[in-house]
């Protein structure tokens, strides 16, 4: 149960800002692949970026950290 006036913080895998849920983005683990999660419903382990990390979401570092975070292999991002 969720307590009144509590809002879950989420941590930017990259940069490490913390905020609201809601000003993140999630990826999740499905089944070995990388996947970006719109709506914050699929189940399985969760990463976020914030807006700022999401545009760079191409970029190798930004793209490795995602990956360690939800604990797959580089060569399985395709």
């Amino acid at each position: 149960m969720v307590k009144k006036g509590h809002i879950p913080e989420r941590t930017c895998v990259f940069c490490k800002k913390r905020a609201p849920k809601t000003d993140f983005f999630r990826f999740t683990n499905q089944k070995g692949n990388l996947v970006f999660d719109p709506e914050q419903k699929l189940e399985g382990r969760g990463a976020y970026l914030c807006k700022e990390c999401f545009d760079k979401k191409d970029n190798l570092k930004v793209r490795a950290k995602l990956l360690r975070a939800l604990r797959l292999n580089l060569s399985s991002d395709e």
